[in-house]
């Protein structure tokens, strides 16, 4: 089962009653797309990146473009969020996690958190799963949670 898979990939995943994979896959977006509310476009700074999506990555153009965990503190801050210091539920705040390599501020992935305080995250170009805090999918893939930031609910 691809449930399997994942929590090998994961392995913090094995302990996470609220994990399930919630669309099929999609190579239309990645993680920071899906954490910034969109499905048609892929996310990344790049430095040929352009606020249009006539290239092969979006980026907004306000925002640096480097893999850095400040040009992805811009990019989110350009929609509303603020660093916070906690990932804990509040309903007044939609939050989200920006991972980076252990030790660095290289940026990785990115989740979202939902009204019901469980967590979402698109795995690359593959599926998008629920999972009940940030941590659950930190590892060698996407690293450690280098960051949360919030919104206020719309």
């Amino acid at each position: 089962m691809i449930e399997d898979v994942l929590k090998k990939r994961f392995p913090k995943l094995k302990d996470d009653k609220a994990f399930k994979i919630t669309s099929p896959e999609d190579i239309k977006y990645n993680c920071i797309a899906w954490a910034y509310l969109y499905k048609d476009r892929w996310m990344w700074p790049h430095p040929l990146a352009k606020s249009t999506l006539d290239g092969v990555f979006y980026w907004p153009d306000k925002a640096t473009k480097t893999p850095e965990l400040d040009s992805f503190i811009e990019a989110f801050a350009l929609k509303g969020y603020e660093v916070c210091n906690n990932a804990d539920f509040d309903p007044s705040y939609q939050k989200i996690a920006i991972y980076v390599k252990p030790g660095t501020t290289e940026c990785t992935h990115a989740s979202r958190q939902l009204r019901s305080g469980l967590w979402t995250s698109k795995l690359g170009p593959s599926f998008d799963v629920q999972h009940g805090t940030p941590y659950t999918i930190e590892g060698p893939d996407y690293g450690v949670v280098g960051c949360i930031m919030r919104r206020e609910f719309k």
